[in-house]
């Protein structure tokens, strides 16, 4: 054999790392939980379903019925005018979302004041006068 002949060998990482790892603090930790799909169409409403039915349970017929009024008047009654934003933090904290922090919160466009006139805003919300 001839010493001087290198054999060199061709490595194919998807990944992009050198050994072929994942590298945590480029692509943050990886969890079980986030690369779960639902397995049947039926588990969404079944998990919709438990909920209220637990709380019935344990707390009575009236839990499930305040809470379901509590959301439909934070989603209705307490509204700004349009010309202001808002963060809807009663129905965040009755959805049990007021201590999680997630991208939605920094990055939403959505949230970012609009500018216009608050006048002719509040008269297209009420049917007076087209924007």
């Amino acid at each position: 054999m001839d010493s001087t002949k290198i054999s060199s060998k061709v490595f194919n990482f998807s990944d992009g790392s050198e050994y072929g790892l994942q590298s945590s603090l480029r692509t943050g930790l990886k969890t079980v939980q986030n690369d779960m799909k639902l397995s049947h169409p039926l588990e969404k409403p079944c998990k919709q379903f438990v909920g209220p039915t637990t709380l019935r349970n344990s707390q009575g017929i009236h839990a499930p019925l305040r809470l379901q009024m509590e959301i439909n008047a934070a989603n209705k009654a307490i509204t700004r005018l349009p010309c202001l934003p808002s963060s809807n933090f009663a129905r965040d904290i009755l959805d049990g979302n007021d201590d999680t922090i997630c991208d939605g919160n920094m990055f939403s466009i959505e949230d970012f004041e609009t500018i216009g006139d608050p006048h002719a805003m509040m008269e297209h919300r009420l049917g007076l006068k087209p924007l």
